[in-house]
């Protein structure tokens, strides 16, 4: 049976479900019944005729959504926006050291649920009771994390474009201190860091080019000799693929394409030497 990934309203999160021959576009809106009850989403990956036996199935599409069903989602907005007021009073009135992020219904009402960030562990069973019986349906409390918090609220990165993590992933993918000193980044917390105070995510997109690039240079330290002359490999640039060549107060740049790899030993081609040596020559007019 064909299989769709779908990401259903108010969530980032996949769900691979049976198509039930129905056929979805990508993009299209649809209802979908999963583990967790009835939702509507968006169908977001083409369908799959021969899924992967180790991908997770988690239900099936019950129909493309009608006008009609379009017509229910600003009753449950509302219905979300009311639950949001009376939690956030509720937690206010308990003194509950929690913060309330985002309130989701599902489609079919049958549970309403509460996103929230805390820094430990929280006792949340009474205001479960009030606000159960206040709308008369199953009430879960998900605790997040920070990342997950700035991808719900969304907003705007230094970068100027809108945050990674609220349209290009599905899931987090571990991000370390290692792939901003690759990149030769500012290691000041503030430059390297999100919105959620994490290590910025874009810094994963692209640490695999910069580790193919840094890995066919010679690293720092590494020396040439010129003319009798000793250089030392000063720094990489990695975004101009070139090395930067360090004698005393003398500097000169190398690219990529002028340094030979000969089975892991590093070699100047004849125009890098000849450039070196021209660069000399200058210097020594200039004295």
């Amino acid at each position: 049976m064909d299989i769709t990934g779908v990401k259903l309203r108010c969530s980032q999160q996949i769900y691979h479900v049976y198509t039930n021959n129905l056929f979805a576009r990508r993009n299209s809106l649809c209802v979908v019944e999963t583990e967790h009850g009835i939702d509507i989403g968006r169908v977001f990956k083409k369908i799959l005729c021969q899924p992967d036996e180790s991908l997770k199935v988690t239900g099936k599409l019950l129909r493309l959504a009608t006008a009609e069903d379009l017509a229910t989602l600003p009753q449950i907005e509302a219905l979300e926006d009311r639950a949001f007021q009376i939690c956030k009073e509720k937690i206010k009135e308990k003194k509950l050291e929690m913060k309330l992020i985002m309130v989701k219904s599902l489609f079919d009402k049958t549970k309403i649920i509460f996103y929230f960030v805390a820094d430990g562990r929280i006792d949340f069973r009474e205001l479960v009771r009030d606000l159960a019986a206040v709308f008369k349906t199953r009430i879960e409390m998900r605790q997040i994390g920070v990342r997950d918090e700035a991808r719900m609220c969304g907003g705007y990165g230094t970068c100027g474009r809108q945050l990674c993590c609220v349209n290009l992933k599905e899931e987090f993918e571990p991000v370390s201190i290692k792939m901003a000193k690759d990149q030769n980044m500012n290691l000041h917390s503030l430059k390297i860091s999100g919105m959620c105070g994490r290590l910025l995510c874009c810094l994963g997109y692209e640490f695999h080019i910069y580790r193919e690039i840094n890995e066919s240079l010679p690293g720092p330290g590494t020396q040439f000799v010129i003319e009798n002359i000793r250089f030392t490999v000063d720094a990489i640039d990695s975004l101009k693929e070139s090395l930067i060549l360090k004698h005393d107060l003398h500097t000169v740049a190398v690219h990529r394409d002028e340094i030979i790899n000969n089975n892991g030993t590093f070699i100047l081609s004849s125009n890098a030497i000849e450039k070196i040596k021209h660069s000399l020559e200058v210097v020594t007019e200039d004295n």
